[in-house]
């Protein structure tokens, strides 16, 4: 019976070279820049401005979604693509690369293309090889908790950092067994970080445009294994991958046992949204659209209706969002829970679907989003908050605080999805879940663009920026409506918010106070 033998000869030394020789990184070239941006526009076009320009709907079976375009006019600059169409099947390119274009979505602010491949070079007396990448048009980012870089081989190590630093985001290193049987036993993990048996992968954990890594060969990975010659190392940036021992051997990775790479987008022209709303004539996002700041830089839109067929990108590419106005015969109440405005029912009865509540057989009032289930035991529509009880099948917070998500993308947070993204204890009820409208600033929420989606609809109501500061920093979450000092009632409708007659004895009790003191 043969033993089986691990070839980590020269590991440690392997793993020591890495390290020191990521100071000394020579970076690629990147694309050109000014290539891939020409013929871009920076304004919100129509839909007929598309058409008029006759830009590309498809290419192949891929649909083609402004900001993403093909030819002059037809592109937001940072969102060119390029359509082979010369084959029997067409395939869309990110600009003038070769990750192909597999999936783009509406509203998922990302697209799913082919795997990243890398080619090693081979030089003899050479262990160690500086590489980096930088993707190809200036809007498009790696989703970092989507995709992994991977090696495949014997005796080969990646190290991953930074591209404008050596900043390490991960480390691995493949190593071999002489028993192919063995080593496909050992491969029964989804990933394998660390040291790896035949292939390893990092996590990118961060959203980014460009990384750089280093491959080092250890000298007897280039041995034979079972007496069959080894290729050269393969290195690909995927979503994910299944091992076959037979990619050892072959000069590429079978693609049949490679996801491909998801990709984010983000309008990098200005830093966040703040920056980007103060110039009007390059801001992306159309009036009834939100817009959410990138944590990687930049910013994104989305369509507060939520809608598969909406484009927060061009002229009335969003459905009505807001919905100041409930029809009439709405049920308000659930048991002995009131349901004010803008919370509703039925459909109709509420401004947003984040709005929506669920009135169960037994009376009892849920909130329910996303298979995530919570009890409303209390609506405070002027102060903000709901009073919410977790359902026992719902085990989704621990903790003081609690942020439920939906995904945009794949590492981009709507931030008031379902209701807002603070939620924390309350002494009386298990949580309080406050709000924000959508995700404005007062200032925009009340301009003349938005001012028909505007929700602070009383006359004696006020608008409130909600904000929630997270470390040294303070985000913007959207505005909510109060009633204006001295008015109590519901601020979200016509005539809502009543004068508070108990404040006018108070006033008139004080003045005599004040005039009996002074005499």
């Amino acid at each position: 019976m043969s033993s089986t033998r691990v070839t980590v000869s020269a590991m440690c030394s392997s793993i020591l070279l890495l390290c020191l020789a990521a100071a000394a990184v020579q970076r690629a070239s990147a694309a050109d820049a000014g290539a891939a941006g020409r013929g871009g526009i920076l304004h919100i076009p129509s839909a007929d401005e598309l058409a008029r320009a006759r830009c590309p709907s498809r290419c192949g079976h891929v649909e083609i979604l402004y900001p993403f375009g093909i030819g002059p006019g037809c592109f937001r600059q940072g969102f060119e693509l390029t359509c082979d169409d010369i084959a029997n099947s067409p395939r869309l390119f990110l600009g003038n690369s070769t990750i192909q274009i597999l999936y783009v979505g509406n509203g998922e602010n990302g697209f799913e293309a082919s795997a990243v491949h890398f080619g090693v070079p081979t030089i003899s007396g050479t262990n160690t090889y500086n590489m980096s990448w930088e993707a190809p048009v200036e809007g498009v980012k790696v989703a970092g908790d989507s995709n992994h870089l991977y090696i495949v081989g014997c005796g080969g190590g990646v190290y991953l950092h930074g591209h404008d630093t050596n900043d390490p985001i991960g480390f691995c290193m493949s190593i071999c067994l002489d028993d192919k049987e063995t080593m496909k036993k050992a491969n029964n993990a989804e990933d394998q970080y660390g040291v790896g048996i035949g292939w390893c992968s990092i996590s990118v954990n961060q959203d980014v445009r460009a990384f750089g890594f280093m491959v080092g060969r250890l000298n007897d990975g280039v041995s034979a294994v079972s007496g069959e010659v080894l290729s050269n190392v393969k290195v690909f940036l995927a979503e994910g991958y299944k091992f076959d021992t037979s990619d050892i051997y072959s000069s590429r990775v079978d693609e049949r046992n490679v996801d491909g790479a998801f990709f984010n987008m983000a309008i990098t022209d200005q830093p966040s949204c703040a920056s980007a709303q103060k110039n009007k004539a390059t801001y992306a996002c159309n009036y009834k659209s939100d817009c959410l700041d990138v944590p990687s830089g930049g910013y994104a839109c989305w369509c507060a209706s939520d809608g598969a067929l909406d484009n927060p990108y061009i002229m009335g590419g969003c459905r009505q969002g807001y919905n100041p106005n409930s029809k009439g015969g709405c049920k308000r109440s659930c048991g002995n829970i009131s349901i004010p405005f803008p919370f509703g029912l039925e459909k109709g009865c509420y401004a947003l679907d984040k709005f929506r509540l669920n009135c169960t057989s037994e009376n009892i009032t849920i909130l329910d989003r996303q298979g995530v289930e919570y009890i409303v035991a209390n609506v405070s529509v002027n102060e903000g908050y709901l009073n919410v009880q977790a359902t026992q099948s719902n085990s989704n917070y621990n903790d003081e605080h609690v942020i439920v998500e939906a995904i945009m993308g794949r590492s981009l947070t709507k931030q008031d999805e379902p209701l807002n993204d603070l939620l924390y204890l309350s002494e009386e009820f298990d949580m309080k879940m406050w709000w924000s409208v959508e995700n404005l600033t007062c200032s925009i929420a009340m301009s003349k663009e938005k001012r028909g989606m505007y929700a602070c609809r009383s006359a004696n109501s006020t608008c409130v920026n909600v904000t929630h500061g997270r470390g040294n920093t303070t985000m913007q979450l959207g505005y909510r409506c109060k009633c204006s000092q001295g008015f109590e009632g519901n601020p979200y409708t016509s005539n809502g918010c009543k004068g508070n007659h108990s404040v006018f004895p108070y006033k008139l009790s004080s003045i005599a106070h004040m005039i009996s003191h002074s005499t």
